[in-house]
């Protein structure tokens, strides 16, 4: 399960966990699992790796959230275009889903950030072109959502992926 390091208090061991996440999720990013970014396809893929105890499929005017519940209870939405992309992904429950899966090769841009995070250790924010992304983690829930601007639908809002 993916972490958002406290760098604040750590010591010159644990500012390190954050590059060897990173040189971690280099390694297998070609192997790994689909997800932000990869088709349609990929939910089925990104439940079974969450090991979902359900799975449903909402249709919106402007895309499908395809929403996985993990065994304690968190909610992992992931929103797929028309042109049948995952364009967001967002999360709310008990715990951090994995989001080396929901993130796929976006995940190594999260972990680069979180490594130079010098903010609050509760929040992570990041907004590049190619990815923003919001995660809250506290003692007993985490939440969060990321998305891709550009393959964004044009119809959809981004306060609708919350």
């Amino acid at each position: 399960m993916a972490m958002i390091p406290n760098l604040r208090s750590a010591g010159p061991l644990k500012r390190s966990l954050p590059l060897a996440l990173l040189a971690t999720a280099l390694a297998v990013s070609g192997a790994a699992h689909a997800g932000l970014g990869e088709p349609r396809e990929s939910v089925a893929r990104d439940h079974a790796a969450l090991q979902g105890s359900t799975l449903t499929v909402t249709s919106a005017a402007a895309y499908e959230v395809h929403e996985t519940v993990i065994s304690d209870g968190t909610r992992v939405r992931q929103f797929v275009a028309p042109a049948g992309t995952v364009f967001a992904v967002a999360w709310s429950g008990r715990s951090l889903p994995n989001l080396q899966v929901l993130l796929a090769q976006h995940y190594p841009e999260f972990v680069a950030a979180a490594a130079a995070h010098r903010g609050s250790h509760h929040v992570l924010e990041i907004s590049t072109p190619g990815l923003v992304l919001n995660v809250t983690k506290l003692p007993r829930a985490s939440s969060g959502y990321a998305h891709v601007p550009a393959l964004l639908p044009a119809n959809a809002s981004v306060q609708e992926l919350r």
